[in-house]
């Protein structure tokens, strides 16, 4: 297991490599990787995390051990309960009001670590599919310029 951010990108980018073929028949971006429910949208990214490539990535982080090793045993806990209780959420460190300063801030900073994962993994799809000369959603498109 290495760099969580890495790992998720190559991830991705086999995937979609092993499925270009399903998507120019499918005429959409779903895909099967076997992980959680097993049924995801790699241009999924407004609204609902459910079937999203935001819950991809999520289930990913949890299946390969990567939200372990990220996370402080305490919101590991907080994590595995979503992914077992609301399969169709993502895990997201708290910073309620109630806590310390240190872990307001210390929540924050892993907050910024899961954008940044979340993030480069939708720069990878768009990239993949583009170099691919498949024609990515116009909302996909528009997140994408917002982290250009």
């Amino acid at each position: 297991m290495g760099n969580p951010e890495e790992d998720v990108v190559n991830f991705l980018e086999k995937l979609i490599e092993k499925n270009k073929g399903n998507f120019k028949k499918q005429g959409d971006f779903v895909v099967r990787p076997g992980i959680a429910y097993d049924r995801f949208d790699l241009t999924a990214v407004q609204g609902s995390y459910d079937m999203s490539l935001q819950g991809l990535v999520h289930h990913f982080l949890y299946e390969k051990g990567h939200y372990k090793k990220l996370l402080p045993a305490d919101e590991f806990k907080k994590c595995e309960a979503t992914v077992k209780k609301h399969p169709e959420s993502i895990y997201g460190p708290e910073t309620d009001e109630g806590f310390s300063r240190s872990k307001i801030l210390r929540n924050e900073g892993l907050q910024d670590t899961l954008d940044e994962i979340h993030n480069a993994a939708l720069m990878a799809v768009g990239r993949k599919l583009k170099s691919l000369k498949f024609e990515i959603p116009d909302e996909f498109k528009e997140i994408m310029d917002q982290y250009q």
